[in-house]
Order: C-alpha cells, then sequence, then structure tokens
C-alpha cells in the first residue's frame, strides 16, 4: 500500500528541489560521483543534466582536480559538512565565477546522500571589491586632504604669527614718537603760552590729545597682541579670586562712576590661564562702567554650571544695550559702535575673545537697546582632583 504522506514530502521535495534559485547536486558517497542535479544548476554550469550525471565535482569545475575532490571529501566524512565561502568556478564555457559552496551528508531511509547546494557570489563579490576599492580611494582622498589642510593651516599660522609680530613691532615702536609729540605739545603751551594766541593754544592741546588717543590704541593693540603670542598653560584657577582681582583693577572707575557691582556666589574652580581671564573680566566690567546714560552703573557677576562640564560666567550690566544686528561685530578689533559719545579704542572686546579662544572658551552676549547687557564667559570646570586637592590646600 502507498504511504501517502511519504508520497507528498518527496512530491514536496522535488518541486523544491526543480524550483530552487540555488544550484543543488546530489552525490553517492560511495562513488563520490553527482546522481541528480537542478535545473539552475544545469542552466548555471552550462552542462546538459545527463552530462552532469557520473561526473565528480572536480570534472564540472567545481574543484581545482581530484586531489582537491578527495580532500574535500575526507573533511565532509569526518564533520558531516563543509563550507567554503568564496569557492572559485569554472563553466562549460570556460567563464570564471565565484561560488559559495555547501555540502553536507543526509540520511534518507536505509541510504546516505550528500547534498551540494552552490550559490553564485560573484556579484556580491565585485560589490564588496568595489565598496573595498571606495573606502580605499576615501582614505586616500582623506589622507590628501589631511595633509593639504595641516600644510595650509601651517601657513595660515605662520602668516597669522609674522601679521600680530608685525603689529606688536609698530605698536611698540610708534609709541615712542608719540610720547614726544605729547610732551612736546605740552611744554609748548606750558612755557610759550603768553606768545600764544587762544587758536595756537587749541591746536597745541588738539596735538596732545591726539596723541594720547593714538597711544591708548598703540597700547591696546599690543595687550591684543601679546595676548596672541604668549604661551598659555591652562591650570586650575579659582574664578571667584580672579573676579575680585579684576574689580580691584577697576577699583578707580568704580569709585569715580559711584557704581554698584554685586559678585554673587558660588563661585567654581575653572580650567583658565589666571591672568588672561583677568584681563578679560577688566575689559568687560570696564564696558559695563563706561557705557551707560544717565544711569548710576550697576554690574552683577555671577556663573552657573552647565552639562559636560562647563562653567558660564555672567557680566550683567544696567547699560544702553547693543542691537542685534552689531552684537558679532563689537568683537573685531576697531569695532566701535558710538565713535564720540564714549570713549575706547575699539579694541577691548577684540581682547576679550581672543583671551577666550586661547583658553578655549566661548564668549556672547544677550542685549537689547535700553535694557543692557548680559556677556557670558564659557570655560570647562578643572578636574575634580585639582579641585580636591586645592580644597585641602585651603583647608
Amino acid at each position: 500500500m502507498l504511504d501517502t504522506n511519504l508520497y507528498a514530502s518527496e512530491l514536496r521535495y522535488r518541486r523544491l528541489f526543480e524550483a530552487a534559485h540555488d544550484g543543488i547536486l546530489i552525490i553517492d558517497p560511495m562513488t563520490r560521483r553527482i546522481v541528480d542535479a537542478n535545473p539552475f544548476m544545469t542552466g548555471f554550469l552550462g552542462y546538459s543534466y545527463e552530462e552532469f550525471i557520473g561526473k565528480e565535482l572536480y570534472q564540472i569545475g567545481l574543484l581545482e582536480d581530484e586531489a582537491a575532490n578527495q580532500a574535500a571529501f575526507r573533511e565532509l566524512q569526518g564533520s558531516g559538512s563543509i563550507r567554503y565561502e568564496d569557492l572559485p568556478l569554472l563553466t562549460k564555457s570556460g567563464q570564471s565565477m565565484a561560488v559559495e559552496f555547501v555540502s553536507n551528508v543526509y540520511q534518507e531511509g536505509d541510504h546516505t546522500i550528500i547534498q551540494c547546494n552552490i550559490r553564485d557570489i560573484t556579484a556580491r563579490k565585485k560589490i564588496v571589491h568595489a565598496l573595498r576599492d571606495a573606502k580605499d580611494q576615501l582614505a586616500r582622498h582623506t589622507a590628501d586632504l589631511e595633509a593639504v589642510i595641516g600644510l595650509r593651516t601651517a601657513e595660515l599660522r605662520l602668516s597669522n604669527t609674522q601679521l600680530e609680530t608685525f603689529v606688536y613691532s609698530i605698536a611698540h615702536d610708534l609709541r615712542a614718537p608719540l610720547r614726544t609729540m605729547q610732551g612736546f605739545s605740552q611744554l609748548l603751551v606750558q612755557n610759550h603760552a603768553p606768545s600764544l594766541n587762544q587758536q595756537g593754544r587749541d591746536y597745541a592741546n588738539f596735538i596732545n590729545s591726539a596723541a594720547q588717543t593714538m597711544d591708548n590704541l598703540l597700547a591696546d593693540l599690543l595687550e591684543f597682541s601679546q595676548i596672541s603670542q604668549q604661551k598659555m598653560e591652562l591650570a586650575s584657577v579659582p574664578a571667584n579670586s580672579v573676579v575680585q582681582a579684576a574689580i580691584a583693577l577697576c577699583q578707580q572707575e568704580i569709585l569715580k562712576t559711584g557704581a554698584r557691582v554685586e559678585v554673587i556666589p558660588p563661585w567654581p574652580t575653572v580650567l583658565a590661564h589666571s591672568t588672561t581671564l583677568r584681563q578679560v573680566l577688566v575689559n568687560l566690567i570696564s564696558n559695563a562702567l563706561k557705557f551707560v546714560s544717565s544711569k548710576t552703573p550697576h554690574v552683577r557677576l555671577w556663573c552657573e554650571d552647565l552639562p559636560s562640564g562647563i562653567v558660564r560666567i555672567w557680566v550683567e550690566d544696567n547699560g544702553i544695550g547693543i542691537l542685534p544686528e552689531f552684537q558679532e561685530r563689537i568683537f573685531l578689533v576697531f569695532q566701535r559702535l558710538h565713535t564720540t559719545q564714549y570713549p575706547g579704542t575699539g579694541i577691548g572686546l577684540a581682547i576679550v575673545q581672543k583671551g577666550m579662544e586661547r583658553m578655549g572658551g566661548r564668549v556672547g552676549l544677550v542685549s537689547s537697546p535700553g535694557n543692557g547687557s548680559k556677556f557670558w564667559l564659557e570655560l570647562a570646570k578643572a578636574p575634580a582632583a585639582e579641585r580636591n586637592a586645592e580644597y585641602r590646600a585651603a583647608s
């Protein structure tokens, strides 16, 4: 009597065997010869079904030679399966291809068979090779670009250094003749006033005033150049002590204007260059005292912790404020928004920005006309080990 379940199972297997999109070979383990091949396999290698039957694997170009064929079967007998990820294959027409080869030993009832599955990976290999070539080419282009950027950066640094050295030299050398102009114009007014009419005295005073303005400008240029060029090693700096030192340097202006200065704790320890940070704060406090209308200056300083170990220091004033369209421009050298009403050279905020850049920090502001300005400075908080050491030393 026919076993319908067995028949149905064999029928399903045969349909899968015939419809598979991978090559399938059935091999007799005793003779190592092909006893069956699916249609995909015959079309893939270009042999007819009859040409497959009775052949060994090396005879259809799947293995290199008989020795390779025997070695594969010994491995198969030992482990029950073999797998070659990238096996060269030669078709009947002589076309070279790459295949993935998997072979397993199966038991079907009383019979043992070997099933070999062959998948064409030629296109996949081309893609892998193309990707590898593209990656190598990208790496070469990246290396070339990095070399060009490195060269351009070195050239730019050299150019900046030369320019800053030139500015320093010019500013330093020009101050001597300016002082001479100031001295002789003052002597002219003091010693020869009776022989000068009012217009002559006014001219001498104009010369003295212009020389003083130029001297202040050159002094600020020197300071900007020094901040740009000086060697700067960052260290753990208690922010409160630097703030107090900056306020002390501004004390004369504070007394002159009757300003109220508030320092709101707490203050952390930051990673900075103490002298540069002090100069940055002096410039911001001086601006806060200077750019007011008829009000008594009121300056507030405080700080806040930001994510990722950043400290933001705020310097707030009740001054005239700054229009949004000018808030980036004010950090450039010689950019003055009020050329006659308020004194200054237009370099103070450029020094602030350059100092923050040299310390690896940032500067910005929040402001609107008539509502004052809030300048902020961002620096890294000092490492915990350094803060603890300072705390132990202080106690």
